[in-house]
C-alpha cells in the first residue's frame, strides 16, 4: 500500500479541529444538548455543514469567495447562535455578563484552590446523565476504525485519475474561479464541500477529492450509529452492529470494492438526510425552539439539493408519508413543521436552478431528469455472495420480523418504538420503488442509498432481539461497555476473517495513478506556485491549474530545445526577452518519465514509449550545462528536475 500522507495529515486535522470545537462548545458555550462528542458532531454537521456549503453557494455567486470570506461569514453565524436574538442587537450586553460569570468562576476555583487540571476539565452536565466519557472514547475508536476500514481500499481504487475523477477535479478547482455553473447547470455541492475541505485543512484539491469519498463513510458511519442509539433502547450493541455492517461488511452489501473511494453525492446528502429524518422522528434529540427548528431544517433541505436531487425528490417524500401515518402526538406539531420546511426548503433550491437555467437558457425539465440519474455508480458487485436482488429481497423478509413484532412493543407494552417500526416500513418501501423500475428512479443511486439504510435495519434487528431476550440480557447491563467491547472485538475479527477470500480473488489497482499523485504531492510541498512548470500528458494539466506552469510532452520533446538555447543566450538581456516573451522557461522544469513495466494497460502505460525520447532529451541538456536531478523515483514513474535558475524555486532555498 502507498501510504499518502497528505490524506492522513488532512485527516488527522480536521479531526483535531472538531476536538477543539467540542471543547470550546462545553467549556465556553456549555450547551447540554451536544455534551457528548458523538451528539456535538452531529448536531453540528447538521446545522453548520448545511450552512457552510449554502455560504460557499452565496460567495461563489458573488464572485467573493475565499477561505477568509468563508470564515468571516461562519463566524457571524456562530456568534449569532451563541449569543442569540435577543443579545445580538447589543453584543456587548452579552459579552459584560458573559465575562462577569467567567471572573466570579475564576474567583470560586481559586478560593477553591482548583488545580489547574481540574480547571481546564470539563465539567460534569447538571440535568444530563453524563455518558460523556465512554462516549468519547467510542466516537475517536469509531472514526479510527471507519477511516481505516476505507483508507484500506487504496490498494483497489480504480477511480484514481480516471476520466471522471479528472472531471471532478476540473470542477473543484474552478470554484476557486468562481465558476459554479460554468457552462450549463449541474448539481455540484459534493463537490464544493471537497474544495472548502480543502482550504480547510491545507491539503490540494487533489487530497481534497480523494478524501472526500472517506469523509462521507466516515460521517455516515458515525450518523447510523448515533441513529440507530436514537430509535431503539440499545445505547451500544445494536448500533455497533449496524456500524460494522456499513464499514466492515462487504460480502452482504451494495457496495463495489473497486470503487469504494469514489465520491458519491447519494451519500454525502444522506449524512444530512439522516439526522433531518432523526430530528422530525424525535426532536427532543436537538432541543430546538420551533423558530430555529423549522429554520435549520430549511437550511438543511437547501443544501441537500445543492448536492443531490435524487436524495430531496426521491428519498425523503417516502419518509414524510410514513412519518406522519406513525405520529407521536407529542410531536405532532414538530412534523408538520418539518414538512413545511422540506416543502419551503425544496421550493427555494427548484427556484434557484430554475433561474440559473433561465441564465444558461437550459432546460429546466432535461437538467431535472438528468439530475436524478446518476452517470457515475457502478451496478458491477462480484463480492456479493447471492446477486443484489436475491439479496435485498432477504433483507426485506428479515425487516418483516420487526414489522410484526414492533406493534406489540408499542401499542401493547407501551414502548417507544415508533420511530424504528417508521425506518423499517420506510427501507421496504425503499425495496419498494427499486423493483418498481420508474424511469425517474434511478437503481443506482436507490442501491447507493439501500447500502446505508441496511445496516441501520440490522441494527433495528439486534436492538429488538436484545429487547425479546432482556430477561437474559439484564444481567449483563452493569457490564455493557464491557459485553459491548469484548463483543465488538470478536465480531470484528470474524466479519474479517470470513471475508478473506473474497478480497483474495480481487484484483488490486495499477499503483501507477498513487504514485503520480505521491510525486505531485511532494513537488507541491517542496516548490514556490509558478516558479517551475511540470512536464507531463495532457489529462495530467488539470492539475496544474492555479499551481504551476504545464508543458504536455510534445511541445516539450518539438520546441523546449530552442527556448532552453534562446534564454540561456540571452538571459542576460532583459530588452530580448521582454521583446520575445515566448523564449521564457521557468526556473525549473519538472519533468514525469514512465517505465514500461506498469502492472496492467492504462492511460499512463502509453506514454512509457516515448521514455527513450525523453531521456534523450534529457542528457541534451546534461551536455549543455543544464543541473539535471532526479526529484522523484518509483518503479513506474520518475520525475526528473532540470533547474534553470540555481536556488529560485523550492521553498527552502528560497527562505533560507
Amino acid at each position: 500500500m502507498i501510504l499518502s500522507s497528505s490524506i492522513l495529515v488532512g485527516f488527522i486535522r480536521i479531526v483535531l479541529l472538531i476536538l477543539f470545537l467540542y471543547y470550546c462548545n462545553n467549556k465556553l458555550v456549555k450547551r447540554e444538548g451536544s455534551h457528548t462528542l458523538m451528539q456535538f458532531i452531529v448536531n453540528e454537521w447538521f446545522k453548520y455543514g448545511s450552512l457552510s456549503l449554502i455560504v460557499v453557494f452565496v460567495l461563489i455567486q458573488l464572485n467573493i469567495y475565499s477561505l477568509i470570506n468563508f470564515l468571516f461569514v461562519i463566524l457571524i453565524f456562530v456568534l449569532l447562535d451563541v449569543v442569540g436574538l435577543k443579545y445580538f442587537k447589543n453584543p456587548l450586553k452579552f459579552f459584560k455578563k458573559s465575562s462577569k460569570n467567567r471572573f466570579f468562576e475564576f474567583l470560586k476555583d481559586t478560593e477553591n484552590k482548583k488545580s489547574i487540571i481540574e480547571r481546564v476539565k470539563l465539567e460534569r452536565p447538571k440535568n444530563l446523565k453524563d455518558d460523556r466519557v465512554y462516549v468519547f472514547y467510542c466516537t475517536l475508536i469509531l472514526i479510527t476504525l471507519a477511516f481505516l476500514g476505507r483508507y484500506y481500499f487504496y490498494t483497489y481504487d480504480t477511480f484514481l485519475l480516471s476520466d471522471l475523477w479528472i472531471t471532478d477535479l476540473y470542477k473543484i478547482i474552478q470554484f476557486d474561479n468562481f465558476h459554479w455553473f460554468e457552462t450549463t447547470v449541474e448539481v455540484e455541492g459534493e463537490l464544493a464541500f471537497a474544495n472548502i475541505y480543502s482550504k480547510l485543512v491545507d491539503v490540494s484539491p487533489e487530497t481534497g477529492l480523494q478524501t472526500l469519498a472517506i469523509i462521507e463513510d466516515v460521517l455516515l458511519s458515525i450518523i447510523v450509529f448515533w441513529s440507530i442509539r436514537k430509535i431503539t433502547v440499545s445505547a451500544v450493541f445494536a448500533p455497533m452492529i449496524g456500524f460494522f455492517a456499513y464499514i466492515f461488511l462487504y460480502f452482504l452489501s451494495p457496495v463495489e470494492i473497486h470503487y469504494l473511494l469514489q465520491n458519491h453525492p447519494v451519500l454525502l446528502a444522506l449524512t444530512l438526510a439522516l439526522p433531518a429524518m432523526i430530528y422530525t422522528l424525535r426532536p427532543d434529540v436537538i432541543n430546538f425552539k420551533k423558530t430555529n427548528f423549522f429554520f435549520s431544517l430549511t437550511t438543511c433541505f437547501f443544501a441537500i439539493g445543492l448536492i443531490d436531487l435524487f436524495t430531496l425528490l426521491i428519498l425523503i417524500p417516502p419518509f414524510y408519508v410514513i412519518s406522519i401515518l406513525f405520529v407521536n402526538k407529542k410531536y405532532l406539531y414538530f412534523k408538520w413543521l418539518s414538512l413545511a420546511a422540506y416543502l419551503v426548503g425544496t421550493a427555494l433550491i427548484l427556484g434557484a436552478y430554475f433561474l440559473a437555467c433561465m441564465h444558461k437558457q437550459n432546460d429546466f425539465m432535461i437538467f431535472l431528469q438528468s439530475s436524478l440519474i446518476s452517470v457515475n455508480s457502478f451496478t458491477y458487485m462480484p463480492n456479493l455472495m447471492v446477486p443484489f436482488e436475491e439479496l435485498i429481497t432477504y433483507y426485506q423478509y428479515g425487516s418483516i420480523f420487526g414489522i410484526i413484532i414492533l406493534p406489540i412493543l408499542i401499542w401493547i407494552k407501551k414502548e417507544e418504538w415508533k420511530p424504528s417500526l417508521v425506518f423499517l416500513l420506510y427501507f421496504n418501501l425503499l425495496v419498494a420503488l427499486y423493483f418498481l423500475g420508474y424511469e425517474w428512479i434511478d437503481k443506482d443511486s436507490l442501491r447507493l442509498a439501500l447500502s446505508v439504510f441496511i445496516p441501520i435495519c440490522f441494527g433495528i434487528t439486534a436492538a429488538i432481539l436484545l429487547r425479546l431476550f432482556s430477561f437474559l440480557t439484564k444481567y449483563l447491563y452493569k457490564f455493557k461497555y464491557t459485553f459491548a467491547t469484548f463483543a465488538s472485538i470478536v465480531l470484528l475479527t470474524g466479519i474479517i476473517y470470513f471475508q478473506k477470500d473474497i478480497f483474495n480473488n480481487v484484483n488490486t489497482s495499477d499503483k501507477t495513478p498513487r504514485m503520480v499523485l505521491d510525486a505531485y504531492d511532494e513537488i507541491r510541498h517542496e516548490y514556490f506556485p509558478f516558479s517551475y512548470a511540470v512536464v507531463n500528458d495532457n489529462i495530467a494539466q488539470t492539475m496544474s491549474i492555479n499551481k504551476h506552469f504545464f508543458i504536455n510532452y510534445e511541445d516539450f520533446l518539438y520546441g523546449y530545445l530552442e527556448s532552453d538555447e534562446m534564454y540561456h543566450k540571452n538571459k542576460k538581456k532583459p530588452n530580448f526577452l521582454v521583446e520575445n516573451p515566448q523564449y521564457v522557461i521557468p526556473k525549473s522544469i519538472l519533468v514525469f518519465v514512465y517505465h514500461d513495466n506498469t502492472e496492467r494497460n492504462n492511460h499512463f502505460a502509453d506514454q512509457s514509449e516515448i521514455e527513450p525520447l525523453l531521456m534523450d532529451q534529457i542528457e541534451t541538456l546534461k551536455k549543455r550545462g543544464r543541473e539535471v536531478s532526479l526529484f522523484y523515483e518509483s518503479p513506474y514513474v520518475n520525475v526528473y528536475e532540470i533547474v534553470n535558475e540555481p536556488k529560485s524555486s523550492k521553498i527552502d532555498d528560497l527562505i533560507y
